[in-house]
């Protein structure tokens, strides 16, 4: 469902000694549980006309874990699961997941993004931080949920300090300390085309089943992650 033109109360972002109040949408494992409670929300952060997502937020330069938070909080109540803390942990790992494998291949840099920001906005990937008709652009602009956000927060913090990655289960994956587990889907949102991902059974990819993660199984019924079949071929030699 289209954002429309409503217009959402928002904690001011302040630039250059001036508030903006209010913003027009006129179009959007770690073996240790992390810390999860309400976390004060961050400031909203405004679209100017004709502004894109990428480059309102990339205006405001939030720090890693903000800006990881701010896409997985978007991400996780798209799911349809927005009371379930595994389901903003296992965002925010698969996101980790692609920009670490990112920072060692060239290939999978150009396929997912370079660093961070580069996977967060890339086109075609995460609704929410790309396309301003997504109703949960809104989520990621100006979060409105201090309890989701908290989850949101806590999982970003635990997913980029990258300890004990419970998506690293195969012999190649814990050679190299990187996950392939880097496509996900999420079965009970508003905008699955189906309980299954349409590129599921194409070969490149291999369904992974329940997750393991802190504090919980995470079934497929909430998030349906997927491991490359092959890892890719230009590897460079880790830290």
């Amino acid at each position: 469902m289209a954002a429309g033109s409503d217009t959402l109360k928002h904690r001011p972002r302040r630039l250059a000694g001036v508030a903006t109040g209010r913003f027009g949408l006129g179009l959007l494992i770690s073996l240790a549980a992390p810390s999860i409670g309400a976390g004060a929300l961050p400031a909203c952060i405004a679209l100017a006309q004709g502004e894109t997502i990428e480059a309102a937020v990339r205006c405001q330069d939030p720090p890693p874990r903000e800006l990881l938070a701010r896409l997985a909080h978007a991400e996780g109540r798209s799911t349809g699961h927005p009371d379930d803390p595994l389901v903003y942990q296992g965002i925010a790992w698969g996101v980790m997941n692609r920009v670490r494998l990112g920072e060692r291949s060239p290939t999978m840099r150009r396929r997912y993004g370079d660093g961070l920001a580069g996977v967060i906005f890339r086109k075609g990937q995460f609704n929410p931080a790309v396309s301003p008709r997504s109703q949960f652009s809104r989520e990621m602009l100006c979060p409105t949920d201090a309890r989701t956000w908290g989850m949101a927060e806590a999982a970003a913090a635990v997913a980029l300090a990258g300890d004990d990655n419970p998506f690293v289960q195969t012999e190649w994956e814990r050679r190299q300390g990187l996950s392939l587990v880097v496509n996900f889907y999420y079965p009970g949102s508003v905008q699955a085309r189906g309980p299954l991902a349409p590129w599921e059974g194409d070969g490149g990819v291999r369904f992974v089943g329940d997750l393991a993660l802190a504090g919980g199984i995470l079934p497929p019924n909430r998030i349906r992650f997927y491991r490359l079949t092959v890892p890719p071929g230009d590897i460079a030699p880790g830290p």
